[in-house]
């Protein structure tokens, strides 16, 4: 299957946030409170996504991955200061899983954050969430010390996890 990967556009916000809402109801299932995941995410990440391509932030970088019937996965990053940039997202379709496409979007987001003269980036991950770890200590990232934050108003436990060098993701992607 051929998947092309490109930057979003607005007319992207509603398959991105359902694919986001997909995701998360699969990959945080146990991990975050059932009702939350199955009602109020739907709603907040709908909201979050209609209003992302309206802000005024011309060094975000959101790509999509897009197959034959829609959009496979998604990756979103914002400034944090002058050369580090927040992975807030990194999102695979489920059924898409497991064959390089979040390498993929990684390496990809890592090379336009690079072009951009960010040199550092980081994310969060939910303590619990063990593959995705794993996944991003694989793409070379160093996990720092587990803090509480509130997702959905409810206390989770999150490890950040941060490149101080850019490069390091890009080539750890393949692309």
């Amino acid at each position: 299957m051929t998947i092309e990967i490109r930057p979003a556009t607005a007319a992207d916000a509603a398959a991105i946030a359902d694919l986001h809402q997909r995701s998360w109801r699969s990959a945080y299932r146990g991990l975050l409170p059932d009702s939350y995941l199955d009602g109020q995410a739907g709603d907040e990440l709908a909201a979050r996504w209609r209003t992302a391509f309206t802000e005024d932030e011309p060094r975000r970088v959101i790509l999509v991955a897009m197959a034959a019937d829609g959009i496979a996965g998604f990756v979103a990053a914002w400034p944090k200061g002058a050369d580090r940039a927040l992975i807030d997202n990194l999102h695979v379709a489920p059924g898409q899983r497991g064959g390089g496409l979040g390498r993929r979007l990684m390496s990809r987001a890592a090379a336009e954050l690079r072009r951009q003269g960010f040199r550092a980036a980081f994310l969060e991950v939910i303590e619990g969430n063990h593959g995705a770890r794993g996944f991003y200590r694989r793409l070379g990232g160093v996990e720092g010390e587990l803090f509480v934050e509130p997702i959905g108003g409810h206390p989770t436990r999150v490890i950040p996890v941060a490149w101080d060098d850019l490069a390091v993701l890009e080539a750890a992607g393949g692309a």
